[in-house]
């Protein structure tokens, strides 16, 4: 018996035989109408289900792989070929060749495709609202680099987020004009003017780089006006939205015109911090393409034990996500009445430094675009002092003093000088990165035990340092 239908081969025979009927495909492929009717939809993303259930059904079904609930995992980096025809038509589709019929290639070679990646795949379009395909990568940073390289031409220009994570901000300041030709300008694209100036004196634009809420001062940016402003530029430039601290559960970027979206999946769509992974997601066969070409020759492929891993992850990412988010609106709330904290930074908090005018703008956004807080809270304490936040940092319990984030553990850091620390002083300073600021994942713990714990490292922070 068969274990597994390869993904691909399945994909194309989901295509081909979408005008037949579960009878005629039964007795095409001798199995039963309803094994038929299976393969045939386990590819849909079923748009119609909430994506909580819609990610549990798809990308798989039990007729597949010996009517096994979960798929096995698939370590082989090599698959063969039923005939010399067949490796020879699946090679000119994997490398568009003379003479290829640009179908999908069937399975082939692990660095091209492989069972668990794909399935892992189809999941993450079944819970991305307005995606319709996805590449799995081996880490955050390789897919948001892979995809950069893909699609932004040689002495291309692009507009970035200011802040944005580190190692995105030393790829695009450093590796890009220096190995690849492209050129980029950091912009808050949270402030409306300073976007709109920023589009007006770039002499080109080929793409804008979106993180939003930003890492770590979780501004938020108006995706759609955003996005209204680049293409009023340039019809062409491409829209990037790093998703990673609110989606898929509190953001559809692609609802507001994104043309791309990545996540770093080791955070919440992992889950857990047992590994690392990342995902792009397009509305465009024609920009998928050239990022799995990337993919292909760069290498940056994920194993499929991690695919496999990611696929059980995403699964329980909704309710994690919002249990997350519950949590850490009380931490929130919380630290905002703590005499050393100076500021909290948290979607949906916005404090009296603000008119009632911009509190009422930012909240207005957030309440369009978000359908929650997420779990990521940012403060500045009081001194607001790098001695005073490490005295903090050094004071925890139950929080763990670790980079990362979105996993069941309480993840708490210091980003000048940790996530954030391969960025030049002047840059922290225009962004607000400052020394009192401290970055809290919020995790699965007691909202109680984490409040206590972490007033109690802010009751820490010696009186000498004021």
């Amino acid at each position: 018996s068969i274990l597994i239908i390869p993904n691909s081969f399945v994909a194309e025979r989901y295509k081909e035989t979408t005008m037949s009927s579960p009878q005629e495909d039964a007795d095409r492929d001798g199995v039963s109408p309803a094994a038929a009717h299976h393969r045939r939809s386990y590819k849909d993303p079923m748009r119609e289900l909430h994506p909580s259930t819609a990610v549990i059904r798809a990308g798989y079904h039990s007729d597949l792989s010996e009517r096994a609930i979960k798929p096995p995992v698939f370590r082989s980096s090599t698959f063969e070929f039923a005939s010399a025809q067949e490796g020879e038509l699946f090679f000119k589709r994997a490398y568009d060749l003379p003479g290829t019929d640009h179908k999908a290639p069937g399975l082939v070679y692990s660095r091209l495709n492989n069972p668990n990646t794909e399935i892992f795949e189809d999941k993450m379009v079944s819970v991305e609202k307005g995606s319709s395909f996805a590449s799995a990568f081996p880490s955050g940073m390789s897919a948001i680099s892979t995809t950069i390289m893909a699609l932004v031409p040689s002495q291309g220009h692009l507009l970035y987020t200011n802040p944005v994570y580190g190692g995105t901000y030393f790829f695009l300041k450093t590796i890009c004009p220096d190995r690849l030709g492209v050129t980029s300008t950091a912009v808050d694209t949270s402030n409306e003017n300073a976007l709109q100036k920023a589009v007006a004196d770039a002499p080109r634009l080929d793409a804008l780089y979106i993180e939003t809420p930003a890492n770590p001062t979780l501004s938020i940016t108006d995706i759609q006006l955003a996005v209204s402003m680049a293409k009023e530029k340039n019809p062409d430039c491409i829209v990037l939205v790093d998703n990673t601290f609110m989606g898929p559960v509190f953001q559809s970027p692609f609802l507001f015109g994104a043309d791309v979206v990545l996540y770093s999946c080791t955070k919440f769509i992992g889950g857990h911090s047992d590994l690392l992974a990342g995902v792009v997601l397009t509305k465009s066969q024609e920009h998928i393409t050239k990022i799995n070409g990337y993919r292909t020759i760069l290498g940056p492929v994920i194993a499929s034990d991690t695919a496999w891993m990611l696929s059980r992850s995403i699964e329980t990412v909704w309710l994690r996500m919002e249990r997350q988010a519950e949590k850490a609106a009380k931490v929130a709330s919380a630290l905002a009445a703590h005499p050393r904290v100076e500021r909290v930074l948290f979607p949906g908090h916005y404090s009296s430094e603000w008119t009632t005018d911009e509190r009422q703008k930012k909240t207005s956004l957030w309440e369009r675009q978000c359908t929650g807080t997420g779990s990521m809270i940012s403060i500045i304490v009081r001194p607001n002092t790098r001695a005073a936040a490490f005295a903090v940092l050094n004071g925890v319990t139950i929080a763990h003093l670790a980079v990362s984030l979105g996993s069941t553990e309480t993840l708490i850091e210091h980003p000048r000088s940790m996530t954030h620390s391969d960025m030049s002083i002047e840059d922290l300073d225009a962004c607000g990165i400052v020394e009192g600021m401290i970055r809290l994942s919020i995790g699965l713990e007691s909202s109680k035990d984490l409040i206590k714990d972490l007033c109690s490292a802010l009751d820490m922070i010696p009186n000498d340092l004021e």
